[in-house]
C-alpha cells in the first residue's frame, strides 16, 4: 500500500513539474506582444535604451501582424489577430529547447442569445514548407474550444510544434477546423468546415 501512495505521488509531482514547463512558450509570447503594446515616451530616454534591447534579444516569435482573418457566422464573431513563427520555441520537456513552431491569435465571440460549439483549438495546420500536423500542443495552447454561450467571448493563443522545423521559411499558413450552431450535444446541427489561409510573407 505504501508503495502504492508512493507511485501516486510520484507521479503527480511529475505532472505538475512537466505543466509548469509547458506554460513557458505561451507565456513569453504573450509577455513579448504585451512589451510591443507598451507606449514608450521620450522624458527618460537614457534608461528606455536597456529594457528595449533586452526584450529584443528575449523575443523568440517573428510577428505577421496583417495575417488577419475575420468571419461572422450567424451572430458568432469569429477572427485570428495575428500569426507567429519561431525556430527557437521552448518545449513542454524543455524550456531552453530551440524548437520550431507555429501560432495564432484566435478571438471568438457570441453576440446572440444562442449557443456555438467551434474548436479552433483543434484545428490542423498545414504550412506552404510541406507540413501537416494534425493537432496543435495542447499543452502550451489555450484552450478555446467548444461550447460558447451568449455573450461570451474566447480568446488566447494556439501552437503548433513542426515535425521538420524551418518555421521562419514558412509563407503561408492554412488552418482546417469547425463546428456548429447550436449546444455541443446538438449532433442535428449542420457542421460549419472553415479552411482559412493566411499569408505570411
Amino acid at each position: 500500500m505504501k508503495k502504492m501512495v508512493y507511485v501516486l505521488i510520484t507521479g503527480f509531482m511529475v505532472l505538475m513539474l512537466a505543466a509548469c514547463g509547458s506554460d513557458s512558450a505561451l507565456e513569453e509570447l504573450d509577455q513579448n506582444d504585451g512589451e510591443k503594446a507598451e507606449a514608450k515616451t521620450g522624458s527618460d530616454a537614457g534608461t528606455e535604451e536597456k529594457p528595449k534591447e533586452e526584450a529584443k534579444e528575449e523575443d523568440i516569435w517573428t510577428y505577421y501582424n496583417d495575417a488577419t482573418w475575420s468571419e461572422d457566422y450567424n451572430g458568432l464573431k469569429m477572427e485570428i489577430q495575428k500569426a507567429v513563427v519561431s525556430d527557437r520555441a521552448p518545449t513542454m520537456e524543455d524550456e531552453n529547447a530551440k524548437a520550431s513552431a507555429v501560432g495564432v491569435k484566435f478571438k471568438m465571440e457570441n453576440t446572440t442569445d444562442g449557443k456555438f460549439t467551434f474548436y479552433p483549438d483543434q484545428a490542423v495546420l498545414v504550412t506552404s514548407t510541406g507540413e501537416q500536423i494534425d493537432m496543435p500542443d495542447m499543452w502550451v495552447s489555450d484552450n478555446i474550444g467548444g461550447e460558447i454561450d451568449k455573450g461570451v467571448i474566447k480568446e488566447g493563443n494556439i501552437i503548433w510544434y513542426l515535425e521538420r522545423g524551418h518555421a521562419e521559411e514558412i509563407e503561408w499558413i492554412k488552418l482546417e477546423f469547425s463546428g456548429h450552431q447550436g449546444p455541443e450535444d446538438d449532433f442535428e446541427s449542420e457542421m460549419k468546415e472553415y479552411e482559412v489561409e493566411l499569408q505570411l510573407k
